[in-house]
């Protein structure tokens, strides 16, 4: 699907304005407000923000095989898909470290959803250490060509320009006294490229 498609999805099915544009190099750019509405769905500190997984849906119609990584609770009666934890007792789909993703059979799945821990205040939230972003991106290598990696953060991870394509960047306003994010989103290239 190409990103002129997936920005006319997104407008149809969510209903907001046009905020996503792509750029002369075909990269996608653009900013998401997400508003003052400051439930999450989950209940679960640091859960997505309201409207968010509508969104990232609305983009990716055709993905089926969805992962959730760095799950905590999700909210799968909106996108629904398999989750990763490593804490057992928020029941995941697998109970992994997402720096080495060694259970997870990530070669069934062409879209992985992440959201780490943004410092190490979010991590004592959670009761684990912070993850070297980098790492976990060389764990998610072993994703088939083609998938997608929709990172949520407040920096963009370190990624090898072999193994991915960045293809999007948009940045997120939640509301006032909210931190900003930025939404990063990359297509796993073919091995031999």
């Amino acid at each position: 699907m190409q990103w002129g498609h997936r920005i006319d999805n997104y407008v149809a099915k969510t209903g907001f304005p046009r905020s996503l544009f792509a750029s002369e190099d075909g990269r996608v750019v653009g900013t998401w407000i997400m508003g003052n509405d400051y439930r999450v769905k989950s209940e679960y500190y640091g859960g997505y923000p309201a409207g968010y997984l509508k969104r990232v849906k609305a983009l990716f119609p055709e993905k089926k095989k969805v992962l959730h990584l760095f799950s905590g609770k999700v909210d799968l009666n909106v996108f629904p898909g398999d989750t990763v934890d490593i804490n057992p007792a928020l029941n995941p789909t697998y109970v992994d470290d997402a720096q080495k993703l060694e259970i997870v059979p990530l070669k069934k799945y062409d879209l992985v959803l992440a959201d780490p821990p943004y410092s190490v205040e979010d991590c004592e939230h959670y009761g684990t250490s912070m993850v070297k972003r980098n790492t976990v991106m060389r764990a998610l290598q072993r994703l088939p060509e083609g998938a997608h990696v929709v990172w949520l953060d407040q920096v963009l991870p370190m990624y090898r320009k072999d193994s991915f394509a960045l293809e999007a960047t948009i940045g997120m306003w939640k509301s006032t006294n909210h931190r900003f994010r930025g939404v990063s989103i990359f297509k796993r290239l073919p091995a031999s490229h």
